[in-house]
């Protein structure tokens, strides 16, 4: 998509990823014009590593500058836009603690990844969300989907047996998180007055499992039946904390979605 100053911007991602909503909230939240561009999983590593030189999503290519991951996409926007909002601080110790608290979020996202796999890789939802839009033929939607699971259950570690000790990590970065959230001065921001990425990054890796409106998963997750029960057990204990209600809060009040997140592939 082209933007006033006739810039072509491209967000490459998958469309179900929590770390691809990272990308778009910084987007969304910097008001600038971009095009959701979708991509095949495997595939991805061989475009994006020689343009990027990381493999992951999501990838940015902001007028022939292409930065990769999440958070190197964040510090890009604020040092090619400064006269749009900012995203991190410009004091040196706020700023250090939104970045730590990233980091922190991050790590809780890869967690609930693997989290939420364990429990729905076998299921319909993780592959409608690849791959719904997808123009993919019956035979080659069934390869594919073959090939999402192989690789996600490898990737990922999502099975059964590693539940306990991830489940053990959760818990205690969500302790640690949610004691950010008790120590906030602002009663809607982690840190300082305004938005910023360590708000966004929490709010994002958490979505897959609180599932708020205006989330990707919101719409595809929560109708989903029957629910595995351990799996609701836990969302509901999340939801019910106050660091899930500061999530939910923030997509109520900041999370001004586009609605793009299915992509164009």
């Amino acid at each position: 998509m082209t933007d006033k100053a006739g810039t072509a911007r491209t967000l490459y991602q998958f469309p179900q990823s929590h770390f691809a909503e990272k990308g778009r909230w910084l987007l969304d939240y910097k008001g600038l014009d971009y095009q959701a561009r979708n991509l095949y999983p495997v595939l991805n590593r061989l475009f994006l590593w020689p343009k990027t030189g990381v493999m992951t999503i999501p990838a940015l290519n902001d007028g022939g500058r292409w930065v990769g991951d999440s958070t190197r996409i964040a510090l890009y926007l604020d040092d090619a836009y400064p006269d749009l909002p900012p995203l991190l601080s410009a004091d040196p110790v706020l700023r250090a603690q939104q970045l730590h608290l990233n980091r922190l979020a991050e790590s809780l996202g890869v967690l609930v990844r693997q989290h939420a796999m364990i429990y729905l890789i076998n299921t319909p939802v993780p592959p409608t969300l690849y791959f719904q839009d997808a123009p993919l033929t019956g035979p080659l939607r069934a390869v594919a989907t073959w090939v999402f699971r192989a690789g996600v259950k490898s990737l990922y570690k999502t099975y059964p047996k590693y539940l306990p000790r991830v489940t053990a990590k959760i818990v205690g970065l969500l302790d640690d998180a949610e004691q950010h959230v008790m120590a906030r001065r602002h009663p809607d921001f982690l840190l300082g007055d305004q938005l910023s990425l360590a708000d966004i990054a929490l709010a994002s890796m958490l979505a897959p499992l609180l599932l708020p409106e205006g989330s990707p998963w919101h719409s595809i997750v929560a109708p989903a039946t029957p629910p595995d029960q351990d799996w609701v057990a836990v969302q509901q204990s999340v939801a019910q904390r106050p660091l899930g209600q500061f999530v939910y809060a923030l997509y109520a009040g900041h999370r001004h979605s586009r609605h793009n997140w299915r992509g164009h592939w």
